[in-house]
């Protein structure tokens, strides 16, 4: 089965886990980051989700698995160690858009690459299933190569884009610029601030060269 890299606006979208260990906790962490309303069921849970229960970031149904509990679900994430209950889970998704099954990445329609976030950069590694091991070495070597300092460097990137759209530059020059822009260094803060300066004048159609 072949997947697609793809970025999903999951903001206020109903999120079910089921399950209560270390991966439904990981999972949970994810769904969090991403906006969605994350409900977790099961009878027991680890103290990462009971804290996150604690401070109002999921809901907690303390209970066995019933269909019901998946009803109107964006996603499901099928997390417990228990394979009848797995497969209960599983038989009960089929109307469900998108379906994790943990441990077992080929039988749903959803993986949870390894992801690094610097402010608007996402970085996201997946093996597909092949070697998690290998995700998890090659999103370590990611990290020390893409430290934080990039969070200020894309929003860097970003205001520069939104002033080049609104310039009177030709398309070649905008063309030039951004490729400038990623090519040089540009993560010094002075050398940033001369660009932007120079890239609001440009608006007004004055060119100090």
């Amino acid at each position: 089965m072949a997947f697609a890299p793809l970025m999903v606006q999951l903001e206020n979208r109903r999120a079910v886990i089921i399950g209560g260990g270390k991966v439904a906790c990981k999972r949970a962490r994810t769904l969090i980051e991403s906006g969605a309303q994350v409900t977790i069921v099961s009878p027991h849970l680890t103290s990462e989700l009971r804290a996150m229960v604690e401070d109002a970031e999921v809901v907690w149904k303390k209970k066995t698995f019933q269909p019901k509990d998946i009803r109107e679900a964006y996603i499901v994430v099928i997390a417990t160690d228990n394979e009848r209950v797995n497969e209960q889970v599983w038989q009960s998704s089929s109307s469900i858009p998108l379906v994790n099954v943990t441990g077992q990445a080929e039988r749903g329609n959803l993986q949870f690459p390894g992801h690094i976030k610097r402010g608007r950069l996402s970085i996201a590694v997946s093996t597909g299933g092949a070697s998690p091991k290998l995700s998890a070495r090659m999103k370590e070597e990611l990290e020390h190569k893409y430290d934080h300092t990039y969070e200020d460097y894309v929003d860097f990137l970003y205001t520069c884009r939104l002033y080049i759209k609104r310039s009177r530059l030709s398309s070649e020059e905008k063309q030039e610029i951004l490729k400038q822009l990623v090519e040089e260094d540009y993560g010094n803060e002075a050398k940033q601030q001369h660009m932007l300066k120079w890239l609001k004048q440009t608006e007004g159609g004055d060119r100090d060269e």
